[in-house]
């Protein structure tokens, strides 16, 4: 199931486009926490945000990862007002601890993309929205870099004339690109990303050393744009079909990948022209809100260090770009032919 978070501080307009959602016939999951909060107050010492907000995100937490579980079998796509990821900036702004499996459930919830909705004109308070104009914009600007920080894909909802323009600007990002290479090379070193990285919720999830081999009959694919390749790691062996990119500042193309025995390999191999083949050390991490984004540290023999961030969006390819601060490193040329053009330089 595809899960696409609506969030942004208190007034921001939410419940006002997932009503519009619902309308157009789309699954939506009402904020859990106004719910507690109007049950709690019936209650003689009921467990409020304002009097113990460690307590009542607990109540939050639990009762939200039971809500998406209802629907975790029932439905393809959901939107839902607020995530678990906003009972980690709820306490933060608050300053009270938070149960320590939160970054684990928040992983485990694998959601999709986020929308990050500004602020309106207007704040109004009322029974359950308690908090004043300057606590409630803490609250949307900590939203913000809890998202930023755990590394989701957020799409940035503006203020339009017509709250029909909102909606039609998260029903036309709630899309996932699926069989596509979406992602982008940089010429930087290693050292300087990592630190980086340091400043964001990322897992290593491991090193691999990759023998590539392109093939190509009188440079036809290549001038088509497209890619047949073989790539072997870990004893497991790959075969990859690529089309032309839709955009010329991106790699963003069909892509297919196979997993094929290590004889039809080795057939293949003998039987198609070679165009070019090169070795690859590659180190790869996983933003915690985003298990289909993947930056990888490459090291190509020959060639020097390289960063490539993979992603289901361009939007989040630009975000991690930014979050690393290596937008001017960035290069369109693929990495067989760089190393074509490092070979052709050595042999002059």
């Amino acid at each position: 199931m595809e899960k696409y978070i609506l969030t942004g501080g208190p007034g921001v307009g939410k419940t006002t486009i997932l009503n519009e959602l619902e309308k157009n016939g789309e699954i939506t999951l009402s904020e859990v926490a106004r719910e507690i909060i109007a049950e709690e107050q019936k209650k003689e010492n009921g467990i409020l945000p304002w009097n113990n907000l460690a307590q009542f995100q607990d109540l939050v937490i639990e009762r939200q990862l039971r809500r998406e579980n209802v629907y975790e079998e029932n439905c393809k796509r959901i939107f839902l007002d607020r995530g678990l990821p906003d009972c980690l900036a709820f306490t933060e702004v608050g300053n009270v601890a938070i149960r320590k499996d939160i970054y684990d459930l928040i992983e485990e919830a694998d959601y999709q993309r986020v929308f990050f909705l500004e602020q309106l004109p207007c704040y109004k308070q009322d029974e359950e929205r308690k908090e004043d104009p300057e606590l409630a914009l803490r609250i949307h600007q900590r939203l913000y870099e809890v998202y930023d920080r755990l590394g989701f894909d957020i799409v940035t909802v503006p203020i339009f004339k017509t709250i029909e323009e909102r909606v039609q600007l998260v029903l036309k990002e709630a899309q996932y690109a699926k069989n596509r290479e979406i992602e982008r090379k940089y010429k930087v070193g290693h050292n300087a990303v990592k630190e980086q990285l340091e400043r964001y919720a990322v897992r290593y999830i491991g090193t691999d050393n990759e023998e590539n081999t392109s093939y190509d009959i009188g440079e036809v694919l290549k001038n088509l744009d497209c890619t047949f390749r073989i790539r072997q790691t870990g004893g497991e062996h790959i075969l990859t079909v690529k089309g032309p990119s839709n955009n010329p500042d991106f790699t963003n193309k069909p892509e297919y990948n196979f997993s094929i025995p290590k004889p039809v390999s080795r057939a293949l191999n003998a039987i198609l022209p070679e165009s070019v083949s090169y070795s690859k050390r590659r180190e790869n991490y996983r933003p915690l809100g985003d298990a289909k984004c993947t930056i990888s540290l490459d090291y190509l023999f020959g060639l020097g260090e390289f960063v490539e961030i993979e992603a289901t969006s361009e939007n989040q390819v630009l975000l991690w770009e930014k979050r690393l601060g290596i937008s001017e490193y960035a290069i369109n040329t693929s990495y067989p032919a760089l190393v074509k053009e490092h070979e052709n330089a050595d042999s002059r």
